[in-house]
């Protein structure tokens, strides 16, 4: 899904006040990775590292595991179409809803596609597929399995490898990492995104944590510099400093409490574990209040209709900060009394 995603601003020649569409961290962007990158910027004269070889090292000394068992990407969307081309052609289950490009990468890989609904998942379920694809905290939902949940559901199911999306587990205050699960469970693949809790999409920065075996097996099929070298820098830097960059997410999540509360008089609010979460309305569209809010309020939403298991009344809704959360709630309350 080349279109169809959140922070589509660009689309739109009104001027974006607020955008709630995305679920980067509204105060990630670190100044001193600013600064550090423009003194950089020579790097772009030359070819990065083939593999993002020092950032895969970096990486893995950060996690505690051997660099064998790290893969920088160009964000956590190549990892996913990585995973799906190294097993083309099987099968992959995906729980829903989910986020659009696990779908896509099977599809474009001739993957046979099965879908569980997120609420019947249980411990003990079995799958009969090569693949399972879960988000960890879950892409739109913000729900969020635990650890022994996740360890059981895996070990259960040994012949089946799990691909676990953890790009906004630094959005929770469980921090339901993996990652230390990662020795003693070889049908394992995690999957991280350095963008959303540093805001730097623009850059596309991920990387994919498995055995070595794996990590073998998928690499066979990754372009070379695929990950450019600002992207590099940016990941060495906040490796290199992640002491002072990692948030604490109380602050956020309770203002995303807060607009929950606040939106909750209007629209139906699903309980969420992240800074992110889904509203249904109890009139009219999502494509038609988003539509109203970017004309009227230049305010942007993610109209959640194209997630399957969805239905045309979903948006999604990203906490900013407490003016532009206002903004977002007086901009409702006009809709809803249209």
């Amino acid at each position: 899904m080349i279109l169809g995603h959140g922070d589509d601003r660009y689309l739109y020649s009104r001027e974006i006040l607020a955008d709630f569409s995305s679920n980067v961290y509204y105060k990630g962007l670190s100044i001193g990775l600013v600064q550090h990158l423009s003194t950089q910027l020579f790097r772009l004269k030359n070819y990065p590292e083939a593999n993002a070889k020092s950032l895969q090292e970096a990486l893995a000394q950060w996690h505690g595991i051997t660099p064998a068992g790290v893969l920088a990407t160009n964000g956590a969307t190549e990892a996913f179409y990585l995973v799906a081309h190294a097993w083309r052609r099987q099968t992959a289950t995906i729980v829903i809803p989910a986020f659009a490009e696990y779908e896509d990468a099977c599809r474009i890989n001739d993957i046979s596609i099965s879908y569980l609904p997120w609420n019947e998942l249980k411990e003990d379920s079995t799958f009969r597929t090569e693949l399972v694809f879960i988000g960890n905290p879950n892409n739109p939902t913000g729900a969020l399995l635990t650890v022994n949940f996740l360890r059981q559901l895996l070990q259960k199911n040994g012949d089946v490898t799990f691909v676990v999306d953890e790009a906004y587990v630094d959005f929770t205050l469980e921090r339901a990492s993996l990652v230390a699960s990662l020795e003693d469970l070889p049908n394992l693949i995690i999957i991280k995104s350095l963008t959303k809790t540093y805001a730097i999409p623009g850059l596309r920065l991920g990387y994919l944590l498995s055995n070595a075996a794996t990590i073998e097996k998928i690499t066979t099929s990754k372009m070379p510099w695929s990950v450019n070298a600002l992207a590099i820098e940016a990941g060495l830097y906040i490796t290199a400093h992640k002491e002072q960059l990692t948030f604490q997410p109380g602050e956020l999540l309770q203002d995303t409490a807060a607009l929950m509360a606040a939106l909750s008089i209007h629209v139906n609010v699903m309980p969420t574990k992240t800074n992110f979460f889904l509203c249904e309305l109890t009139k009219g569209t999502a494509a038609g209040l988003k539509a109203y809010l970017i004309e009227e309020h230049g305010l942007l939403i993610r109209d959640a209709s194209n997630f399957k298991s969805l239905g045309e009344q979903h948006f999604r809704v990203a906490t900013q900060t407490p003016d532009k959360n206002a903004l977002l709630i007086k901009g409702i309350n006009a809709w809803m009394a249209k």
